[in-house]
């Protein structure tokens, strides 16, 4: 029971994404969220049980489904654009916990930010490096609003200071905060008609 406890408080903080940075604050205003429809449906590996889906949801937002061989997750999924990078803002939804009302409110969900490729070829999700940004706010603490966790990072600054500073660090290789897209993690729309 203890476990299912852990698992459920942590999925609702982050999602694995090779790495996760959870933020208190969504990265977009409503006001500022986009609709692809081009994003809508399953996505995998090829021969992976693993898939994320997104469906179309009200005012501009996605249904997200993640799944793999730890369960299933769900998100509300929001959209938006950073100058010409595209980032999807994750948020835990339909959290079915163990324990009391007392218990639940203790446990804050976390905003996850997502770079989103979208190629001809596939798409690509990429999270922000958590190791890379804390390299960061050692060297300029005010680069972002953040507080350490329980030695996790946990972003703090409103969706203004967030775009800013993602939209200045999104394509810095240097500073590896997004990094670039691995070429093992392309995800490919499955067809309306396949099974998995």
């Amino acid at each position: 029971m203890k476990s299912k406890v852990k698992k459920a408080a942590f999925y609702m903080l982050a999602v694995i994404v090779g790495g996760c940075v959870p933020s208190l604050h969504p990265l977009f205003t409503e006001n500022e969220l986009i609709f692809d429809s081009n994003l809508v449906g399953k996505w995998s590996q090829p021969n992976s049980p693993s898939y994320w889906e997104f469906k179309r949801a009200a005012n501009n937002k996605y249904e997200v489904t993640y799944k793999d061989e730890k369960g299933l997750a769900k998100f509300e999924g929001m959209l938006g654009k950073i100058g010409s990078d595209t980032f999807l803002d994750l948020y835990p939804q339909d959290m079915n916990i163990p324990g009391n009302d007392f218990y639940k409110a203790h446990l804050i969900g976390g905003h996850t930010f997502l770079r989103v490729d979208m190629l001809d070829k596939g798409l690509y999700l990429t999270g922000m490096n958590p190791d890379s940004l804390d390299k960061l706010l050692k060297a300029d603490p005010n680069a972002v609003k953040a507080e350490k966790v329980r030695d996790r990072i946990v972003l703090t600054a409103p969706a203004k200071d967030l775009q800013a500073f993602v939209g200045k660090y999104s394509r810095d290789f240097q500073a590896n905060i997004y990094g670039q897209t691995d070429a093992n993690n392309l995800l490919q729309k499955e067809q309306a008609n396949s099974v998995k």
